[in-house]
């Protein structure tokens, strides 16, 4: 994916995680930050659940499947951020 797309694609996953997780509310650029992270995340921890291999730069594409998965992990990376840095949200 691009550059762009993987900006997109982490806005739009970001906005989901944010909008569930409605504990903690984020700035764009932290929604950004969190999408991108969540697919990182999603994306090795479902290639390491499939396949039993851990692959870091398994890229599936834009899909419903990977939105889920990148949501899923952006919700463990704000999971993550709270812990971190509670005295921010």
């Amino acid at each position: 994916m691009s550059i762009l797309l993987w900006v997109v694609f982490g806005a739009i996953v970001g906005f989901i995680a944010d909008y569930i997780d409605s504990s903690v509310h984020l700035s764009w650029l932290e929604r950004i930050v969190v999408g991108i992270a969540g697919a990182v995340v999603g994306g090795t921890v479902a290639s390491l659940l499939t396949t039993g291999n851990l692959d870091i730069t398994a890229a599936a594409g834009f899909d419903l499947i990977s939105i889920v998965v990148a949501v899923i992990g952006s919700l463990i990376a704000i999971f993550a951020w709270k812990r971190v840095r509670p005295s921010s949200l």
